[in-house]
């Protein structure tokens, strides 16, 4: 589908700026998608997810399900 390929898009790019970060664009993708408040909410705090800044690493990889935390060559491995 178009959504997934954009999310792999998305992950692939973004490692330029954090090496961990591919494996959260899932669950962004799905927590923007859940619930039109969680953009308004995060417009309104001036772009900033104030929740997650300073979050350490091993906290944030324990909110995201285990099964995308231990995929090691995604998004690069396509198995459609």
């Amino acid at each position: 589908s178009f959504a997934d390929y954009y999310i792999r898009f998305i992950a692939h790019f973004v490692r330029v700026y954090e090496n961990a970060a591919p494996l959260f664009a899932r669950d962004s993708f799905r927590w923007s998608s859940s619930n039109p408040k969680n953009i308004e909410h995060y417009i309104g705090n001036g772009r900033k997810m104030k929740d997650v800044l300073g979050l350490p690493f091993h906290k944030a990889l324990a909110q995201i399900p285990e099964s995308e935390s231990e995929e090691s060559g995604w998004p690069y491995d396509v198995t459609d």
